[in-house]
Formats: C-alpha cells, structure tokens, sequence
C-alpha cells in the first residue's frame, strides 16, 4: 500500500482482514439468466409445482452427463483426529456415463436408466419409460432447453402422448428444476468421493444409490416464490404448449 502512502506488514493485513471477516482469496460465481422470457417461464413451472391438482403428476427429467469412472491407484487414509480423509492424486480412467433420470416431485421418488449416449433417442427411451411407469393420468413434465429436448421426434410424441405436457425451465435457470437438486445429492455422496473400478462399476454404484434413495425418499420441500410473483394460476389442468 506503498502507492497511498500507507505503510502495513502482511501480519497487519491479515489481521484487518479477519477482524472484517473479508476474504479476498476467495470468490464466489453466478450465473445470470438473460432469457427474455424468464418470468413468464419461470413462473409456468412455479405454477406446475404449486397448483398442479393432487389427482395429477408432475415429473421433472434431465441427464447428469460426463460422470467419469475414476479409479483411486491407492485406497483413501481414513481421518483420524485433526487429520481429514487423506486421498492420493493419481488415478485411472475407464470412460465417462450419463444418467437419464426422472424426478416424482410428489414422491420424492427418482427413476431413469444409464448409458454411455446422451441425445434425442435416449431422451425418448426415458419418454417411453414415463409413460410406462405412469400409465394414467395427466402430468407435466418439467425439462431444460437443451436441442435433444425440443426436435421433431420429441414433439411428436407429445403429440401422440396427450396427457403429458412439458414446460421448459429459462435459460440458464436450471435450479427451477426439481432433479438438479437431487443430483447434487448423487455428486456429494456418491461421485465425489468414489472410487470406480469400470464404468460397470459406477453404473452399478449409481443405480444402487437410487435404490437405496428412494427407500427413504421424501419430497422436497419446495418454497421459493419470488417476491414479484403473483399466485394467479398460468395455466389450467387441461392446456397444452
């Protein structure tokens, strides 16, 4: 701080600096959505998860790509008292995954199946699947912009599977869909800290991982209502995109 005269040792800096709890060696990152339409979409799918009838479901899909099947060479060293988990650097690789899954927002509950493709087919295969596990009713469907969720084949089948409606979520606003949350569970407590001998290996980890989720599965507790929205239902039981 030579330049304004002001001279400090770095023990003083640090000391200004944790007394003002300010930590300049850290950032933190958003992402702002410029999708000229963010309200209006952002409130269609809000409406999807407040005003849906009971009687009616309400799914929400995506895939979870590029999780790799990382092989740790050696074992991690378990903590022990002020020492966490000790992991070594070097690793093998044995390809990359991708999770075609489907979140029950009223249950809580996920399904889905996973390959090593991730395009419009699959995406149908997991349509399929949907329509398979929920045979009656109507529901909604709530996706992201991705291309391979808006060709020519996907919205033929909405129109051949007239009981399900789909609403995109804004542009780079991924967090107003339901399974992004659970995938974050999937990342903390089975991708990040695992060790996966194939891509068998991972496959079988994850599926089990689900499994073992929806024993114990429970709603998410789903609350944000933007201070500007206005309870006014955007569309009824029966509307089509």
């Amino acid at each position: 701080m030579a330049d304004v005269g002001v001279v400090l040792s770095a023990n003083s800096v640090r000391r200004i600096l944790a007394a003002a709890t300010l930590q300049p060696h850290r950032q933190k990152m958003w992402l702002t959505s410029h999708d000229e339409d963010f309200r209006l979409r952002r409130d269609e799918i809000l409406h999807v998860y407040y005003d849906t009838p009971p009687n009616e479901h309400v799914l929400c899909v995506d895939e979870k790509t590029q999780m790799q099947a990382l092989e740790r060479v050696s074992p991690d060293l378990p903590m022990t008292l002020g020492q966490p988990v000790r992991r070594e650097w070097e690793y093998r690789r044995h390809g990359t995954l991708a999770l075609h899954g489907a979140f029950d927002v009223r249950t809580g509950k996920v399904f889905g199946f996973v390959c090593e493709e991730h395009n419009e087919y699959t995406f149908l295969d997991l349509l399929n699947l949907i329509a398979e596990l929920y045979p009656e009713g109507r529901g909604y469907i709530v996706m992201d912009n991705l291309s391979a969720h808006d060709t020519d084949e996907i919205d033929a089948w909405f129109e051949a599977h007239p009981r399900w409606t789909r609403h995109f979520t804004p542009r780079h606003a991924s967090w107003l869909n339901q399974i992004e949350c659970w995938y974050s569970l999937l990342q903390k407590q089975v991708l990040d800290r695992g060790s996966f001998t194939s891509k068998a290996d991972l496959k079988d980890k994850i599926l089990n991982y689900m499994l073992w989720y929806n024993d114990h599965a429970m709603p998410f507790e789903w609350t944000y209502r933007p201070k500007s929205w206005k309870q006014k239902p955007a569309f009824t039981s029966g509307e089509q995109n």
